[in-house]
């Protein structure tokens, strides 16, 4: 699993993304990306509101998570959802998009973030890559691994060392 940052289009400067294949059917995933009790053992927030375009959504982040944590983080909005498919919603100021593609027995799963500042890059892929090795033990069923600092901060390392002539390109510009 690698996460790649673009230059992008739809209003945002960024777009990181993920993809990770599971040896899970994308109900399964789907399961797991929008039922609260799964969703808040591997995602970085609670997510309080209902899978519908429109709908609200709030964003509630344990007391160890919430250093730094802004009144716009706690807010978003449903922006598109094709059952199993596709689940797209604003969270603050960045875009959140999960698509999955079935492949075989399990499916793709991809997780694209849309932002505007390119500090999120780096951050954002440590952070995501660790959520998502946890949404893979949620669809195995075991325990998941406790946030250490240490392995997301050689994540960031490596994504800021990766990400560095994107982010110089853009400030040359």
């Amino acid at each position: 699993m690698d996460a790649a940052l673009d230059t992008n289009t739809s209003g945002y400067k960024y777009t990181l993304s993920i993809t990770r294949r599971f040896d899970h059917a994308p109900e399964k995933v789907w399961r797991a990306i929008t039922e609260g009790e799964l969703l808040k053992q591997w995602y970085p927030a609670e997510v309080v509101g209902d899978w519908i375009v429109g709908a609200k959504l709030e964003f509630v982040f344990p007391p160890e998570h919430s250093d730094g944590v802004t009144e716009d983080d706690l807010h978003g909005e449903v922006l598109a959802i094709d059952e199993q498919k596709l689940l797209e919603y604003r969270w603050g100021a960045h875009v959140m998009k999960f698509e999955l593609q079935p492949d075989g027995a399990g499916c793709q799963f991809t997780l694209s973030e849309s932002f505007n500042e390119s500090a999120w890059g780096p951050r954002n892929a440590a952070g995501w890559e660790m959520c998502i090795e946890n949404l893979d033990l949620v669809l195995e069923g075991a325990a998941v691994a406790k946030f250490a600092a240490d392995v997301w901060r050689g994540k960031f390392d490596r994504y800021a060392q990766k990400f560095k002539d994107i982010v110089l390109s853009l400030i040359h510009i």
